[in-house]
C-alpha cells in the first residue's frame, strides 16, 4: 500500500515510437511530460534506427503486445491523457481505435506522423488510411505540420490560408479539433481549429536546424497541459511557448538536425514548479 503523503503528480500515457537519439518519439514526449510536472508512462508502437542525421529502418511491434502494454498501463487508473504518435502500421492503428473507444472520457491528442525528416515512412499505407478514416474522430485534437495535413486532407497545404483550409477540412472529417503547425515557414506559424473559432498564432523562428522531435514535444505538451485541467485552447497556447523556447535553448548533441531541449526548465531554475515562457499573440 502507498503511504506517501505528497499528491502524486498527473499521468500522461504517450503511446509512440522509440527514437533511440531520444530527440523524437517515447524519450521526447516523457521529458515533456517531466517539464511539465507530469508522470510519463509509455506504450511503444515500433523501433526505429536512428540518430540526429536521419531514420533508416523501422520496425513496428506486434499489435498484441502494444495492446497488452496499454491494457496493462491504463489499469491503474491514474492516466488523465494520452498523446499518440507514431503508429508504424494498420494493427497497431487499430489498436489504438480499441483503446479509444474504450476510454472516451480521456483527452487524446494525434500527432499523425507519416513519415521521418529523412524521408523514411513511418506508417503504412493502410495505417494512414485508418487514422484518416477512424482516429480522427476519436481525439481531442490532431496536430498534423504541413506534409502530414495534405496528407491526410489531399489539399495542398502550403501557406496560412492553405493550412485554414486544412485545419476545416480535418474537422469536417471528423476530427474534435485541429492544429496545423506550420514551424518551416518563412514565420513559425500554427493555425488552430475548434468546429467555430479560427485563429493563428504566430512565433519566433529560431534555430531553425534545432527542430529533430518538434511536433512529438509539441504535442505532448498540449497533453500535458490537458492532464492539468486546462482547456484545449490554453493547452496548444501553452504548448507552442514551450517548444518555442526549448528550440531556442537546445544545444548541439550531435551533427545532424539538433533536437529540442526539453528540460531547460529544470535547468534555468530546478526549483520552479511552473515556469511559462512568454506566450505567442493570437493573430486573426
Amino acid at each position: 500500500m502507498n503511504h506517501q503523503l505528497n499528491p502524486p503528480p498527473p499521468v500522461v500515457l504517450t503511446i509512440a515510437g522509440f527514437d533511440p537519439s531520444s530527440g523524437a518519439g517515447i524519450t521526447a514526449d516523457l521529458k515533456t511530460f517531466a517539464a511539465h510536472n507530469c508522470y510519463g508512462v509509455a506504450a511503444i508502437t515500433a523501433l526505429t534506427v536512428q540518430n540526429t542525421q536521419g531514420a533508416s529502418a523501422l520496425h513496428p511491434l506486434e499489435a498484441s503486445l502494444l495492446r497488452q502494454s496499454i491494457v496493462s498501463l491504463l489499469a491503474d487508473e491514474r492516466v488523465r491523457a494520452i498523446k499518440i504518435g507514431m503508429l508504424g502500421n494498420r494493427a497497431n492503428a487499430e489498436v489504438v481505435g480499441e483503446i479509444l473507444d474504450s476510454n472516451v472520457a480521456l483527452p487524446a491528442v494525434l500527432d499523425p506522423v507519416v513519415r521521418s525528416a529523412s524521408g523514411l515512412n513511418l506508417v503504412d499505407a493502410a495505417g494512414l488510411d485508418y487514422l484518416r478514416e477512424h482516429l480522427l474522430g476519436r481525439v481531442r485534437l490532431v496536430t498534423p505540420n504541413l506534409d502530414e495535413a495534405a496528407a491526410l486532407t489531399g489539399l495542398k497545404v502550403e501557406n496560412m490560408e492553405q493550412m485554414k483550409a486544412a485545419a476545416r477540412k480535418l474537422v469536417e472529417m471528423g476530427a474534435h479539433a485541429a492544429v496545423v503547425t506550420g514551424g518551416h515557414l518563412e514565420k513559425a506559424i500554427d493555425v488552430y481549429f475548434d468546429g467555430t473559432e479560427m485563429e493563428s498564432f504566430v512565433g519566433d523562428r529560431v534555430k531553425p536546424d534545432n527542430t529533430h522531435g518538434t511536433g512529438c514535444t509539441f504535442s505532448s505538451a498540449i497533453a500535458a497541459n490537458l492532464a492539468l485541467g486546462r482547456q484545449l485552447r490554453d493547452a496548444v497556447v501553452l504548448a507552442k511557448a514551450y517548444v518555442t523556447e526549448a528550440i531556442r535553448k537546445a544545444y548541439a548533441v550531435g551533427p545532424g538536425r539538433l533536437p529540442l531541449n526539453h528540460l531547460y526548465r529544470m535547468q534555468q531554475n530546478p526549483r520552479a514548479t511552473d515556469h511559462t515562457p512568454a506566450i505567442p499573440e493570437p493573430v486573426h
